[in-house]
């Protein structure tokens, strides 16, 4: 079958869905990514993956006129490449994907990766794309979630049918690259090194994790506060340069631009920390579980699916600093031993669960069941 591929980055597709592109042609399948070109683009074109520009997909904003002319960009690209399916990622994909594949009889799987922004702020902007969704998903063959609660919003507010639906936990991990194998030299002091991966926005906790910083660091001498990642100039949640410039300026964090190979510095890390307000499944904390390392999170849906508390993390309430201060003064009190442990569970965890071998099956099959 001919499958479409459709986000709003390439980036989006090779970082997250290049497993299950592989997994499909392993399958006899042809395999097309959609999305605006980006720095990524050549890097899917040297994995021999085709990849078709769209030219009129701005990831914010709701102007519709635009938002008429990315539909129809949508309904001829899915004729002209004849797509059979098109698996479909991020709000407007979903949206416009959908209803423009009414047009060319192609099928829909949309997978909804998160609630963000959008549902996490009451606004005009929310109220539209709850009514979108609404009408697109009447349309979709199938629409998938990464846990249980996201699935729940979209259903008791009534933006798609409950048979339409099924969880599937997240978009994979490759457990041989993200392996604690790749940590290859032992750790030579007894500093504790915490790491946040992310974009900085307000909405991943990152006020909450710079607060409970400057509170730890004050107790404890040999502890450290990484961040890696960027400023999301496009998200209103994002957070200031100045004030990022302020938090390295004062030796509260030691600040990494983005990566596309996190794993030096997941390597580096004794604990993954994401203080985040809400997740579909969050990767970053599955890539440092993967690589055997406990992860410190929030209790709130997509991150409380990902850690077990107490097994191969820790959990602790949104939003709060002090909760936050808590769990990390009790990471830092454990022993070797029981640290060692939680680092062996969590490898297992994904190993069990997330793995790209997992969550391709899960599609393989959705697909057969659909087409």
């Amino acid at each position: 079958m001919n499958i479409g591929i459709v986000a709003n980055t390439a980036f989006n597709i090779y970082n997250f869905r290049l497993g299950l592109i592989q997994a499909l042609q392993q399958e006899g399948h042809h395999l097309i990514a959609i999305a605006p070109e980006d720095e990524y683009t050549s890097l899917l074109q040297e994995k021999g993956i085709e990849f078709v520009e769209v030219k009129n997909l701005a990831r914010k904003g709701t102007n519709p006129i635009n938002d008429l002319k990315l539909l129809n960009e949508f309904r001829n690209i899915y004729k002209d490449q004849k797509l059979d399916v098109a698996l479909q990622y991020t709000i407007k994909p979903n949206i416009y994907g959908t209803l423009a594949a009414r047009f060319t009889g192609t099928k829909t799987i949309c997978t909804v990766t998160g609630l963000g922004y959008t549902f996490l702020n009451k606004s005009m902007a929310s109220k539209v794309s709850r009514y979108l969704y609404r009408l697109s998903f009447s349309f979709a063959n199938k629409v998938l979630f990464q846990n249980e609660d996201d699935r729940a919003v979209f259903v008791n507010n009534n933006l798609v049918d409950e048979d339409k639906t099924q969880i599937v936990p997240g978009s994979g991990i490759d457990i041989e690259y993200f392996h604690p194998g790749f940590c290859k030299s032992e750790k030579k002091d007894e500093t504790i090194r915490f790491l946040m991966i992310g974009r900085l926005l307000r909405d991943k906790g990152v006020y909450e994790y710079v607060e409970a910083a400057k509170i730890i660091l004050q107790k404890h001498k040999d502890v450290e506060f990484h961040l890696l990642g960027e400023i999301d100039n496009d998200n209103p949640s994002s957070i200031k340069q100045k004030e990022l410039l302020s938090w390295v300026d004062s030796k509260i964090v030691f600040h990494h631009k983005h990566t596309t190979d996190p794993r030096p510095f997941i390597c580096m890390s004794d604990c993954i920390v994401l203080p985040s307000y809400r997740e579909g499944m969050p990767r970053v904390i599955l890539e440092g579980m993967a690589m055997g390392k406990p992860c410190i999170t929030t209790d709130v849906p997509g991150c409380r699916d990902a850690v077990i508390q107490e097994k191969t993390g820790f959990l602790c309430l949104p939003g709060n600093v002090d909760a936050l201060v808590l769990v990390l003064d009790q990471f830092i009190a454990l022993s070797n031993e029981y640290k060692k442990s939680l680092c062996i569970n969590a490898r297992k965890r994904v190993e069990s669960i997330f793995s790209n071998e997992n969550i391709s099956s899960a599609y393989i099959q959705l697909i057969r069941n659909t087409v």
